[in-house]
């Protein structure tokens, strides 16, 4: 039922309920009350009241609790992960993926290329810094076929608030694409990766074609779509 035609149902209802008023019993050539009821006396201010409550609900979007995981959010993977590499470090969360089994994100570099290190910085904010403290770095040529090039102790880490991001190692290993993973069922959340092409200076993930495993009811677009 549209809007409109439940708007016109609720007035005419509202007012045969007004017009009749209480029941009344017509006897001989007068009119009497009916027997008083144990029921209790619904005003017009109650109803409409009524009436008011759900014509606030009504209308409302389904709340992210009550809806399936791919229904959660308009927002793509690619829109959401681009906040892992955009140049903003804030503490904060830059991608939100979903209680996957083995999230990641992952960067596009455009192409292979010698790697000397790669910075993580780590969300700060909401005590969940552990969260992240058994990601692995995977390392890919063709975005198929995956490498691991470190696996975390298990030791939290921060990033933007001591400036102390989690500093991986290359040593000049090859690789196109640029993977963050953990193990088991978990959220991934980063503030932000930042990749430096060996013997360099420049971020070479800066901005770059990003994605990942899902998104979650904290995802929100970074590019647009």
């Amino acid at each position: 039922m549209s809007r409109d035609r439940w708007s016109s149902c609720r007035r005419i209802a509202l007012f045969v309920l007004v017009l009749i008023g209480p029941a009344r019993v017509l006897a001989g050539d007068g009119a009497r009350s009916a027997e008083p009821s144990s029921a209790p006396v619904i005003s017009r201010e109650q109803i409409e009241a009524d009436w008011l409550r759900e014509e606030a609900v009504r209308y409302l979007p389904p709340s992210p609790r009550n809806r399936p995981e791919a229904a959660l959010s308009q927002v793509s993977t690619v829109q959401d992960a681009a906040g892992g590499c955009d140049g903003i470090k804030n503490g904060t969360y830059g991608f939100h993926t979903g209680g996957d089994v083995n999230p990641w994100w992952q960067v596009d570099l455009g192409a292979s290329m010698p790697l000397g290190k790669i910075l993580i910085y780590n969300r700060g904010d909401g005590n969940v810094e552990d969260r992240a403290a058994r990601l692995r770095v995977l390392l890919s040529a063709d975005g198929k076929g995956w490498t691991t090039l470190y696996e975390h102790n298990g030791s939290k880490f921060s990033g933007h608030a001591d400036g102390k991001p989690l500093a991986v190692e290359a040593a000049g290993a090859k690789a196109r694409f640029v993977r963050i993973q953990l193990p088991g069922s978990a959220y991934l959340h980063l503030d932000e990766v930042e990749v430096y092409r060996q013997g360099a200076t420049e971020n070479v993930a800066l901005r770059r074609p990003a994605d990942q495993s899902s998104v979650s009811p904290w995802s929100t677009a970074k590019i647009p779509a």
